[in-house]
């Protein structure tokens, strides 16, 4: 990673408890004014620096960092100052890190996660404080009752319903209809079950032929391999993510398991798929809300920003962040910094950033925005193809678009509000 040593005059950037000084590069992305205040506009990023998913959370302060810079350091006339801290993928960590950011540092805006039980920690103080929280990683619970606030609240990453319900057709069309869920044993992998269970259930003569959960941080999946080839099953499902993928496809091609059951991976980034190479993810196939050589501007501008700063493209997990960032800071250029007025201004938003085109919908501030199932290529796949020979590891085969068509609808969330009281 390329350090970064400027500083703007008059922008100051706190990166607390794990290192660092950045600093911009005049871009005006935000706009101009910042409702005549020159005061300094205090973003605290707690995210996922040490344990399993810390590929997730470098990538998510990376992104921080680089719309900060692209941003001249500033929200229309306001510095920003942005504050990271490391959760260490520890709910009980992000809500003491979340008191402090807002106790201590009075921060205005709170983002970053990369797991659905330090989402609902941090959210829980940023709604108790007033302080709008943008949550960033995948969960169905943080814009759903008891932890929604409709003040507070904002969700700029998919929910689970909303990857399941993409990849289920093409599941069960393409890669078998039987289909085994191997899945990590904490919120995140049983939103996933949920939500496969009924879409797969939904695709005509389609099942789940059986399912298991395995402890975050497995290092050992050989006792699940004979479970998965006696279920019967002609497709597999993975949800796991960081350590717990590499660890998995490794030791599955060491059996010839994704040689006889075609994999889905659930959620994809490129820093595993660098790490595990053209070898073991070829022929496999998986889905993520982001893909470095997705066909679109936005997309396009954020991934030649993040090559030149920090040498590589960017994973999936880090866009998350450097999209809060530019949406609080264009609402802050307009003189939309209060959390009453950064609601008003965001409800029914739409913009296009890292991502490319994306709207939070006023309901529950779920962000929806295109989902991307992908194939693994072999080596010399992405040779003939002319893809980049380090990074080309992948190529979209389908785009599901970002629509209430693959989420929980606004009737179907407000009734669930009314059920709830």
């Amino acid at each position: 990673m390329r350090a970064k040593v400027s500083l703007l005059a008059g922008a100051v950037l706190l990166l607390t408890s794990c290192g660092g000084t950045v600093g911009g590069s005049g871009s005006d992305d935000g706009g101009g004014g910042g409702g005549g205040s020159t005061e300094p506009i205090k973003i605290g990023v707690i995210t996922s620096l040490t344990g399993a998913y810390v590929q997730l959370g470098e990538d998510q302060k990376n992104g921080a960092e680089l719309a900060v810079e692209m941003l001249g350091g500033k929200a229309g006339d306001r510095p920003i100052e942005l504050i990271v801290r490391d959760d260490q993928l520890k709910p009980d960590v992000a809500l003491r890190e979340a008191q402090s950011l807002v106790q201590e540092e009075q921060v205005d805006f709170l983002t970053g996660c990369v797991s659905a039980a330090t989402t609902l920690a941090m959210n829980q103080i940023a709604s108790q404080a007033g302080v709008p929280y943008l949550g960033t990683c995948q969960t169905e619970q943080l814009n759903r009752p008891p932890n929604f606030s409709a003040e507070s609240t904002y969700h700029l990453a998919p929910t689970p319903s909303q990857t399941t319900n993409g990849a289920a057709p093409f599941i069960c069309s393409e890669l078998g209809t039987s289909v085994f869920l191997l899945l990590p044993d904490y919120a995140y992998g049983h939103e996933q079950e949920a939500g496969y269970t009924t879409a797969i259930a939904e695709q005509s003569g389609c099942r789940v032929a059986g399912k298991a959960f395995f402890p975050l941080g497995t290092t050992d999946f050989n006792p699940f391999i004979p479970t998965i080839e006696g279920s019967g099953a002609d497709a597999l499902v993975f949800g796991g993510v960081g350590r717990d993928q590499v660890s998995f496809l490794r030791q599955a091609a060491q059996f010839g398991l994704t040689d006889r059951i075609p994999t889905f991976l659930t959620l994809e980034d490129l820093s595993f798929d660098q790490e595990l190479g053209h070898d073991l993810i070829a022929g496999t196939w998986a889905m993520s809300a982001f893909y470095w050589n997705v066909d679109d501007d936005g997309v396009q501008k954020y991934v030649t920003a993040y090559r030149e700063a920090y040498g590589t493209p960017p994973g999936g997990y880090g866009v998350y962040t450097y999209n809060a960032i530019n949406v609080i800071a264009q609402q802050v250029a307009k003189g939309n910094s209060s959390p009453e007025d950064f609601r008003t201004a965001v409800e029914g938003l739409e913009v296009t950033l890292g991502q490319g085109d994306m709207a939070i919908r006023e309901c529950d501030h779920q962000a929806l925005m295109p989902i991307y199932i992908l194939k693994g290529l072999s080596a010399d796949e992405a040779q003939s193809r002319g893809d980049d020979p380090e990074f080309g590891l992948r190529e979209v085969v389908q785009t599901v678009p970002g629509t209430e068509e693959y989420a929980p609808t606004c009737d179907e969330v407000k009734a669930e509000f009314q059920r709830v009281g």
